[in-house]
């Protein structure tokens, strides 16, 4: 009689002895819910859409009109994140949870910013904006200034774009063929997966958790062609400004700012490598090229309107992938510390990072915009040439 789909898990110590790992199910819901929003890295993510990584814990039973949801999660380019839990040998479980995380997407599709601001506070018992808060604290060099924050929260509350994931225990066939269902709808706007976390137990050493993504629909090929507001595209193929009703005229202007300077920019660009990939044009103050076959690291040109200055710096996921990278690149940091230069910002040791930044008054200036365009070109392939080789070199990145 078939046990399971996997074979028996194993526990092997440094003196080749082996210890057998027991299948257990969790306790009850909380406790994986718990466990989720206190170890958010062991959500498979990056395997869904890299795009909602890295994710932020805010809070768990947020209130709602259709009931509390399990955990909300956000990234630091305001990306939502809503994880439903299950034990699934519960089979209102198995019938109901699918429908249950559609209505709380549902629900937060008609906040504002501020409702979802002053459900936290009361949940949290905070002041404040309490979400770009929890979000600087852990990744205060990945978050952009509040106003792009908050109008990235906005937008994707507005559209309904959310990263929507059901985790349990042990998911079953019923649960599945739901989700397939859902993967064959082509006017979905968020992405939905089903995350199996399994338990396993080994006496005297404690308990493996495994996550493992069954099923999302980002599986299913598809392609959304999404037209910022303000524009439309004219028969040149290029940007055209038309009427609208933005919400702020400032942030309406920053923001149509950033879509010409990166096409321009990205039109412009030659790098020495000829098979570096060109980046995507960016819509806010970050432009991501990626010198591997990894988004696990990448260069980001960027803007930093309060700091007064333009800069570009490289980075690794903080995950297990990502220090991969960081051990591995480091191998090479002396080389590629010479070749940088003394212009370079380098402290690497620290965390992997370099950087080099120009400094500029006002980086909407017209006057300044050649010599940035010419700053970010010429640190842009510097740091291609640079990276590139080595992430040649480390296998499977």
């Amino acid at each position: 009689m078939k046990q399971t789909a996997y074979g028996k898990p194993l526990f092997l110590n440094s003196n080749n002895e082996v210890t057998h790992l027991t299948k257990v199910e969790a306790d009850d819901e909380l406790a994986v819910q718990e466990l989720i929003f206190k170890n958010p890295d062991c959500l498979p993510i990056s395997d869904i859409d890299e795009s909602y990584n890295p994710v932020v814990p805010v809070c768990m039973e947020l209130n709602t009109t259709v009931g509390p949801l399990d955990i909300l999660m956000v990234s630091p380019n305001g990306e939502l994140t809503i994880v439903e839990t299950k034990l699934w040998r519960n089979p209102e479980a198995r019938r109901k949870v699918v429908a249950q995380i559609l209505d709380y997407a549902k629900e937060l599709s008609n906040w504002a910013y501020e409702d979802l601001q002053r459900e936290i506070n009361r949940r949290l018992n905070s002041k404040g904006n309490t979400l770009y808060n929890l979000v600087k604290e852990a990744h205060e060099d990945l978050v952009p200034q509040e106003s792009d924050f908050v109008d990235s929260v906005s937008r994707n509350l507005e559209r309904g774009r959310f990263l929507l994931l059901i985790a349990g225990d042990g998911i079953k066939e019923g649960a599945i063929g739901i989700a397939e269902f859902l993967s064959s709808s082509g006017h979905l706007n968020f992405t939905f997966a089903m995350v199996e976390l399994n338990i396993y137990s080994a006496e005297g050493i404690g308990n493996l958790i495994v996550p493992k993504t069954l099923v999302k629909t980002t599986e299913i090929s598809k392609m959304t062609v999404e037209i910022p507001k303000g524009f439309v595209l004219s028969k040149s193929d290029d940007f055209e400004t038309v009427p609208s009703e933005p919400s702020s005229q400032e942030k309406s202007h920053e923001r149509n700012f950033y879509i010409c300077f990166w096409n321009e920019l990205v039109a412009e660009l030659n790098f020495d490598d000829p098979g570096q990939p060109m980046p995507n044009p960016g819509t806010a103050q970050n432009l991501y090229v990626y010198p591997g076959k990894t988004k696990k690291a990448w260069i980001s040109a960027y803007f930093a309107k309060s700091q007064k200055r333009v800069g570009v710096y490289f980075r690794v996921q903080n995950d297990h992938d990502g220090k991969r990278i960081f051990e591995e690149l480091s191998t090479f940091k002396d080389e590629m510390k010479e070749e940088f230069g003394n212009d370079a910002i380098w402290s690497w040791d620290d965390n992997g990072n370099v950087s080099t930044r120009f400094p500029c008054d006002d980086i909407f200036d017209d006057s300044k915009r050649e010599e940035i365009k010419d700053f970010f070109k010429t640190w842009l392939n510097t740091f291609v040439n640079v990276l590139r080789p080595r992430m040649k070199k480390i296998s499977s990145y």
